[in-house]
């Protein structure tokens, strides 16, 4: 077997099935998100009444589960796959 490959199961720490669990506070997010793509994460931050720091903190939770993508850089939008 190489480097890497499993006998079972896809890649050490990859999904292995079953419906993405979200808090509360993502899916607030989300929703957000969905009104306006092109939200800024101060934004998110106030509307929310959190830190910046902890919106960042859900976006990267977010985009580590493939719900959420970042098109562009800071003059970018979101994009949620509504799929999971």
């Amino acid at each position: 077997m190489k480097r890497g490959q499993h006998s079972e199961g896809g890649p050490i720490g990859g999904p292995i099935g079953g419906p993405i669990e979200l808090t509360n506070r993502q899916l607030e997010i989300l929703n957000m998100i969905r009104e306006s793509c092109k939200i800024s994460k101060r934004a998110i931050a106030v509307r929310l009444g959190i830190n910046r720091s902890a919106v960042e903190k859900h976006l990267n939770t977010l985009q580590d589960k493939g719900v959420l993508r970042r098109i562009g850089g800071t003059r970018g939008h979101w994009e949620v796959n509504d799929a999971e």
